[in-house]
């Protein structure tokens, strides 16, 4: 309960317009840049042996990463041009899919503007839409079962976490970035606190807030 209270409150400083002075206090605190703290999570968490799914893997920054740390990595990237700008790089242990992940299949609009893209809302009005298709991780049965996840999929954590319930059985650790503004333009003020309630109930009994947007979960 108190980390669900604590989710709520980053919620209610978000509205506040105080996320930005709040971040900025606990950089001078910490002194770490933004995502440092959860980057350094994500990648020290990796070991030889790991599988690591890389949700919403866009150009392949944390890909080409992670890729050197595991022994295999998925990235489910649904956009064509990001798709081939990671697999240009000729990654031996990354297998590249061209497809979202979410709480039911199908072909949804993905919405793109510049480098951001997003199936759960336009992040402008210049943002243009092409069709992708979606799946649910549970029935990716073909791929190697992950033992590490990252999820950035701007604003659609929740469906990919409900997507995915049984093949978060076998993973260690989650490493998931919160996209709180446009949870909130969709009407899901109380997501983030879900996601918290979600993982726990999924057996993740170490759950962090390394920043103010992302959380690291583990099994332990």
């Amino acid at each position: 309960m108190i980390l669900e209270a604590k989710t709520v409150a980053r919620s209610m400083l978000r509205r506040a317009g105080l996320t930005t002075f709040a971040h900025r206090v606990r950089v001078l605190w910490h002194g770490a840049a933004y995502e440092g703290r959860f980057s350094e999570l994500l990648l020290g968490s990796v070991q030889p042996d790991d599988c690591v799914w890389d949700i919403g893997a866009n150009v392949g920054f944390y890909t080409e990463q992670l890729s050197k740390l595991a022994r295999h990595v998925v990235a489910c990237e649904p956009v064509a041009d990001c798709c081939r700008r990671i697999e240009s790089v000729s990654l031996n242990n990354v297998e590249c899919l061209q497809i979202a992940l979410g709480d039911a299949a199908g072909e949804k609009p993905m919405f793109i503007n510049n480098q951001a893209s997003s199936l759960a809302w336009p992040s402008s009005p210049n943002a243009t839409s092409q069709p992708v298709q979606v799946a649910r991780g549970d029935d990716l049965m073909s791929l190697a079962r992950p033992t590490v996840v990252k999820i950035d999929v701007e604003g659609y954590e929740v469906e990919v976490l409900r997507g995915m319930c049984q093949t978060l059985g076998g993973v260690r650790a989650v490493f998931l970035e919160v996209h709180f503004q446009i949870l909130e333009a969709r009407g899901m003020q109380q997501a983030p606190a879900t996601l918290v309630k979600d993982l726990k109930r999924l057996g993740f009994s170490r759950i962090l807030w390394p920043d103010a947007s992302h959380i690291a979960a583990f099994r332990i």
